[in-house]
């Protein structure tokens, strides 16, 4: 099922990418440019990504070259949304090369920043082209692949949050098409967790067109309610509360086993998505202690509210410390996953 346009997406090696292109801005992470850098026709302009706050990206914006007509994005979520803003704000073309499947960035229009270290989407653009080097990809380490499965496995307890809105009556009426996507990248991702965990070709392309699909259905909707909800709204907490930052698919699949334990909405079966797939999400890997995920969650509601966030399980119940409990003692079952 499609809905919306989704971005063209090509396989291609890096070097002939950006080899046909005009005089342009690279907007990278490093690893993997250092690797890249001398086999590829050079940039005018190369920017290291890393601090999302709209300040600094501003300055990025004020630092331009203007000879420049393209903006390249190369790397993970940072880079790639690092580039999206530049081009937003510049009017340049857009041309992502995600160097790893950790989130779904190079395939969604909403720029998404950070303002006082909470996440703000502020506008959309859309890439000429977004080209996948499976060689350059499948040579990541293999966590920052597997990660991938957050933002797709977040369907799961992003359409439970729905249902509970349009129940309720609050926020943007449910859409059976939106709903039957959602479900349908749920059935495909279990099927695809072995090449997922293999980080296979075919492992690779099934996470590049699932985000193709989630990112037009988005951008056609004028919402995420299908993919996004307490997992997220958990992330974002979390995040603000400690200022961690973690390779966001990993924290979102975390987040979806924990959530989908407070909705009482089959977290066993999210917990063998991750288990299944090899992401690594067990707490302790990412440098999570109790506290900081029960705390996360105890005041999730109230930072939900503040932030003006999307209806959904904690708006619903009371989340009390038998339900942190019980979260708590699931994802910490999660198999444990080196470096």
């Amino acid at each position: 099922m499609t809905i919306g346009q989704p971005f063209t997406v090509i396989e291609v090696p890096v070097v002939d990418v950006l080899g046909g292109i005009g005089p342009y801005t690279a907007v990278v992470n490093d690893p993997p440019w250092s690797a890249v850098a001398g086999r590829v026709r050079p940039p005018v302009r190369v920017v290291t990504a890393g601090n999302m706050e709209q300040a600094h990206l501003d300055r990025v914006v004020d630092a331009e070259d203007r000879t420049t007509e393209v903006v390249v994005g190369l790397g993970g979520g940072t880079a790639l949304d690092t580039a999206k803003y530049l081009a937003w704000r510049t009017g340049k073309r857009l041309v992502q090369i995600p160097t790893i499947t950790s989130v779904d960035a190079g395939f969604t229009d909403a720029v998404g920043i950070r303002v006082d270290g909470k996440v703000r989407y502020v506008g959309n653009v859309v890439p000429e082209t977004v080209a996948l080097d499976l060689p350059l990809i499948r040579s990541a380490p293999a966590r920052l692949n597997q990660a991938g499965i957050g933002d797709i496995l977040s369907c799961h307890t992003g359409l439970f949050d729905w249902r509970l809105a349009v129940d309720a009556g609050d926020g943007v009426p449910w859409r059976e098409d939106l709903a039957a996507l959602g479900e349908t990248l749920l059935v495909q991702l279990e099927q695809a967790v072995p090449d997922i965990c293999a980080v296979s070709d075919d492992g690779v392309r099934f996470m590049a067109d699932a985000y193709r699909r989630i990112g037009a259905a988005c951008a056609e909707a004028g919402h995420s309610r299908f993919e996004e909800g307490s997992e997220h709204f958990w992330a974002y907490n979390h995040e603000h509360r400690t200022g961690a930052h973690h390779v966001h698919g990993e924290l979102i699949g975390l987040a979806v086993v924990a959530m989908s334990m407070v909705q009482d909405n089959r977290p066993d079966w999210a917990f063998g998505i991750v288990a299944g797939a090899g992401a690594r999400c067990n707490p302790a890997d990412l440098g999570i202690d109790r506290d900081d995920f029960a705390q996360a969650l105890l005041t999730l509601r109230n930072y939900a509210r503040a932030e003006d966030l999307d209806y959904s399980i904690v708006d619903a119940v009371d989340v009390d410390q038998d339900m942190v409990d019980r979260a708590w003692d699931l994802i910490a079952r999660l198999p444990r996953v080196e470096q």
